[in-house]
């Protein structure tokens, strides 16, 4: 599929719709994956997967269809069936017209040689980890995924655009009988990824926590892994919703404007980022141009996101949903953060966390695949994990420290955190 496809596949629809508007948005997967679990290669899997969504608006009713036929046939039923969905839709009090044509931001997230690994290629880096696993009396697990995407997006009102980004995949975690270690990266560039280096984490930490020690629950100065402390992440920001936080029903109600954490921390929505680059195109909000907004500067909420009907109504400017965001950190490395600790924990990856409490931003979860006791800056022992509750933004409005940032989650850029007092509230069985 190309542009032409897209040009002359909308101009068709604008001709044959009933409907007095309509929008498309095809989705285009290409991607292969590897698994491996105990030391083998266990399953490889091709997808070649397209998705196309139509929506038919008549009034101030909506309907959708979804199809994988896109011939001339394939679209005009997906359209058909929308504007039958339109029709027998009870009309939506919140609804406003399809977006105008947009300028979206042109970014680079194609990577050629990320679509170039071969199966082959991947089974050998596989098979290479996997034998240095079993010569260490470990049992290694983990994918090996690359892919190529594809968005189209068009109305019958002149919005017309489109987004293509690879996507490649390294995940691993060895065990023993009584100890763990993982390491994962995803990044658009396959050369950003090294799954040598990250097999080579993953058994450094599984050595690390054989014969973990139990130690009592409690408050404990905590120093997080960027890639622990971005698993809470995410948590946060999908509470940053400005029309819960307006009718009072988020953490963040009465909050805009004000000072809520320390002011080393700053958030950034910037999809031109040349280090967290992101899809220009805000398929939450019928396919409008993404644009850079800070969400949090020098510890001050300054925006929250929110949809059209939202900004509409309140007359405030868009601001776009979004898990690609980058956190500004300091210049230790994680190595100078740990040898400044005179006693505390070190995190390496969380597990399971839910909310316990949204309203407070409060989040339990456990420690897995590494938890260290630190003591006159140095690692004296693994200990077995434990559940925490407790909440980032209580922490993050007075952080000990800052680490680099690094990227992960192919998403976000974020520092490890150094923090005083963090609640591991109970242990665990394992």
């Amino acid at each position: 599929m190309n542009t032409d496809w897209l040009k002359q596949t909308i101009e068709r629809v604008a001709k044959q719709k009933e409907a007095e508007e309509a929008s498309l948005c095809l989705n285009i997967e290409n991607e292969n994956l590897s698994r491996f679990a105990e030391n083998h290669i266990t399953q490889n899997t091709t997808r070649h997967r397209i998705r196309l969504y139509m929506t038919a608006v008549m009034g101030r009713r909506r309907g959708s269809a979804e199809t994988s036929d896109v011939s001339s046939r394939g679209v005009l039923s997906a359209l058909r069936r929308a504007e039958a969905a339109a029709k027998a839709s009870p009309e939506d009090p919140e609804f406003i017209g399809l977006p105008r044509s947009q300028r979206y931001l042109k970014i680079e997230r194609f990577f050629p040689q990320t679509t170039e690994l071969s199966v082959d290629a991947k089974a050998r880096v596989i098979r290479e980890v996997t034998a240095e696993a079993a010569s260490r009396k470990m049992k290694a697990a983990g994918i090996y995924r690359t892919g190529d995407y594809a968005v189209f997006v068009a109305n019958t009102d002149g919005l017309f655009g489109e987004h293509r980004w690879t996507q490649a995949e390294f995940s691993i975690t060895v065990r023993t009988e009584n100890s763990a270690g993982s390491a994962v990266a995803e990044e658009e560039d396959l050369a950003a990824i090294n799954p040598q280096a990250l097999a080579i984490e993953a058994f450094r930490t599984a050595e690390m926590t054989r014969n973990p020690k139990e130690i009592k629950p409690g408050r404990y100065k905590t120093l997080f892994t960027a890639r622990a402390f971005g698993e809470m992440m995410p948590f946060v920001i999908y509470q940053m919703d400005r029309r819960a936080a307006d009718e009072g029903r988020s953490f963040f109600a009465d909050k805009l404007d004000k000072k809520i954490l320390s002011k080393k921390i700053s958030m950034v929505v910037d999809p031109q980022n040349p280090t967290n680059p992101g899809i220009p195109i805000d398929l939450y909000n019928d396919c409008v141009a993404r644009k850079e907004a800070v969400f949090i500067q020098e510890g001050t909420l300054t925006n929250l996101w929110c949809m059209r009907y939202w900004a509409k109504k309140q007359r405030i400017p868009l601001v776009s949903p979004s898990f690609n965001f980058s956190m500004l950190g300091g210049s230790r490395s994680l190595d100078q953060m740990i040898k400044r600790i005179d006693r505390g924990l070190l995190v390496m990856h969380l597990w399971y966390i839910r909310y316990v409490n949204p309203m407070e931003l409060i989040l339990t979860g456990t420690s897995r695949d590494g938890l260290f006791l630190l003591e006159n800056g140095k690692i004296k022992c693994a200990v077995k994990n434990m559940r925490f509750n407790d909440s980032p933004m209580r922490f993050l409005r007075n952080p000990l420290s800052l680490g680099t940032a690094e990227r992960r989650g192919g998403a976000m850029m974020l520092p490890s955190v150094l923090v005083a007092d963090f609640n591991w509230s109970s242990g665990t069985t394992f």
